[in-house]
């Protein structure tokens, strides 16, 4: 076939389904200011709730995405080998086909696409983990009451999980197979290109037959809506529409092309599995803090109280210290016999280990420890954990910018819907609020009888607990 004027050509193509209108920038955005409002405002109580439950219920989703997506992952085809027409390296096609196939009779088809809302379900479940750590070691608010705490932690479990989940996504999507269109030499691609649907008719035998009887029946190539033969608009992803799938020249050269993000995500994996796996550990230091039976010297989990208490924990420390030094430690030494045999040499030397093996000085030894390991971790999750939090967001909110335009700007009703609805929710809170200084003298007679009786209840249900339990309060529980 004369090579200056072939039947077709390749190029490398990139197919994606582009970022979902719920996750693009305006909500992600609203979704970190309403994290950063919950801890500016942890003190109010009723606002706090208003910010992190908004915030809590946008993660959730992202989390649940991120389950469905590892349980139903997309099946892929086998490759699959086309043959294309040879054209030579100095074809002056490379204007209208930046990337074009060249030096190369065939190319291999195996068609995929890659999902972007992984990209923005990554920052958002990730950085819902992240910032679990600075809210529970500056807010008493939100650990004080225990069914509060409760629902704290649930949320943790459920970023955990959400963060693991898209980790392995994005892990199993690190290395796509190479994408291809096939186009009329004469009419160029457009920049992007949207699927209208498959049709069966498109691929009848194999991949090779079918690209060959496209651009040979000009009939059959003229039911194409998209100029160009696009293999991988034959896949299907599940929780998104076949007809969203957009397919673009892939320019090597272009920094803003979407797959770039993964080039970098590779690169940075120890990254993010180094703040996840450090994040996990201080949960579990904080939970051994929180929930087992065990007295430490230090107060709460908050810093302002740590800060407070700082002379009695210091004192703790070196009662500590004191106790795990042996009390034999530092009398006169037994005059060692001559002539003592080896069998006495050993005794000699258990005698001076010994003293440091006894049960209270093991277990002074081992509260020091732990309340180092517990000083130690809150210490990372007050300071460390926010800036690691921040560093995060940055670096995936960088690379989230290079996915592609966005499917809707600021202004559609889909992007703002989102800021107008917590607002409401804000103003709905603030009135309730004040419920009891906008209600009338007949209302606020029923809610002192509602009250009486709650009180009551309350009363009755404190009975069934032990005397013992009268004024006590959870390790690490202030009240406000």
């Amino acid at each position: 076939m004369n090579t200056s004027d072939p039947l077709f050509v390749a190029q490398v193509a990139y197919c994606f389904y582009p970022m979902s209108t719920i996750y693009d920038a305006c909500p992600r955005y609203l979704f970190y200011a309403l994290l950063v409002a919950s801890c500016l405002t942890r003190w109010t109580g009723w606002l706090a709730d208003v910010f992190l439950g908004a915030a809590a219920t946008y993660a959730g989703t992202a989390a649940i995405e991120s389950f469905i997506m590892v349980a139903s992952p997309t099946a892929m085809q086998d490759p699959s080998p086309v043959t294309i027409p040879f054209l030579p390296n100095d074809t002056s096609l490379w204007h209208e086909f930046p990337e074009l196939v060249t030096d190369s009779h065939q190319v291999m088809i195996q068609p995929a696409a890659s999902d972007l809302d992984s990209d923005a379900v990554l920052a958002i479940v990730v950085t819902g983990y992240l910032v679990f750590l600075p809210l529970q070691g500056w807010s008493r608010v939100l650990t004080h009451e225990r069914a509060r705490n409760v629902l704290f932690y649930l949320w943790n479990i459920l970023m955990l999980a959400g963060s693991i989940c898209a980790l392995v996504y994005a892990a199993s999507r690190t290395n796509p197979p190479i994408q291809y269109m096939f186009c009329h030499p004469d009419i160029p691609p457009f920049e992007e290109t949207t699927s209208d649907g498959w049709h069966d008719l498109w691929r009848t035998s194999t991949w090779n037959d079918s690209v060959w009887e496209m651009f040979t029946n000009i009939s059959q190539w003229e039911t194409l809506s998209n100029i160009c033969y696009n293999p991988c608009f034959n896949t299907s992803q599940i929780l998104r529409k076949p007809e969203s799938l957009q397919s673009m020249v892939w320019s090597t050269d272009s920094a803003a092309h979407p797959n770039r993000f993964w080039s970098k995500i590779i690169y940075s994996n120890r990254y993010i599995y180094s703040l996840i796996i450090l994040c996990f550990l201080l949960n579990l230091v904080l939970l051994t803090f929180k929930w087992l039976p065990y007295r430490s010297s230090i107060p709460s989990s908050h810093v302002v109280v740590i800060w407070k208490a700082r002379r009695q924990v210091w004192n703790s420390f070196k009662n500590d210290l004191r106790d795990a030094k042996p009390a034999s430690l530092g009398g006169p030494a037994t005059p060692k016999e001559e002539g003592s045999s080896t069998g006495e040499d050993q005794r000699s030397k258990w005698r001076r280990v010994g003293p440091f093996l006894t049960f209270g000085v093991v277990k002074a030894c081992l509260r020091i420890l732990a309340d180092l390991l517990i000083l130690v971790g809150l210490l990372f999750s007050i300071i460390i954990s926010p800036l690691t939090t921040i560093g995060f967001v940055v670096w995936i909110e960088w690379w989230i910018h290079y996915d592609g335009p966005q499917e809707e700007g600021p202004q559609q009703v889909g992007q703002w819907a989102f800021i107008v609805s917590i607002a409401l929710l804000v103003i709905s809170a603030a009135v309730l609020a004040l419920k009891y200084r906008l209600a009338t003298a007949h209302e606020l007679d029923t809610e002192i009888v509602k009250a009486r009786k709650h009180l009551a209840m309350l009363e009755q249900r404190r009975s069934a607990f032990a005397p013992s339990q009268a004024v006590s309060l959870p390790q690490g529980q202030h009240p406000r």
